[in-house]
């Protein structure tokens, strides 16, 4: 991959904040957004368990993810398409850390509730009723306008350095 090219998905993976999930149930479609970090070739966000994107994907189900950088221009559109599955997070090291990283993403987060978010562990639990889940993706399709010959081809995040 061009370090043009690898450069633009490190800025999308760190500075895009919005990631839209699809979900099916008995021929339901739902989308939802959710604010993601990424750590670790996966995507982290907080939501409640028994919202709709959540109770779809129960089961390992396979769902869809899609994150895109806001352009007015048709040849600037590029992001990500992808599938994967879903997976709570437990109270571990790794939630902890997460966490840290994604006020430091997110930090209008301390702006508003201060050392509250990092200092309780169950913050997001008690103030919004959100558990963490990780989507994991198992296939990605970088989707890049900019290239007329070949404008979707897949890609290992694990490769970007």
């Amino acid at each position: 991959m061009k370090k043009e090219i690898e450069d633009k998905v490190q800025h999308l993976i760190n500075e895009t904040r919005v990631m839209t999930l699809a979900v099916s149930n008995n021929n339901i479609p739902w989308s939802s957004p959710v604010y993601f970090l990424f750590h670790n070739n996966a995507f982290y966000f907080f939501s409640n368990k028994s919202s709709r994107h959540i109770k779809y994907a129960e089961n390992k189900k396979i769902i869809a993810a899609s994150i895109f950088q806001d352009s007015d221009k048709i040849d600037q559109i590029f992001g990500f398409q992808m599938s994967g599955k879903l997976e709570k997070i437990s109270q571990s090291p790794l939630y902890l850390l997460i966490v840290k990283k994604y006020i430091a993403k997110f930090n209008f987060l301390k702006q508003l509730f201060g050392s509250q978010i990092i200092d309780n562990k169950d913050f997001f639990l008690e103030k919004f009723k959100s558990h963490l889940f990780c989507f994991y993706p198992d296939q990605i399709f970088l989707s890049d306008n900019s290239n007329r010959d070949d404008n979707r081809s897949a890609i290992d995040l694990r490769k970007i350095s």
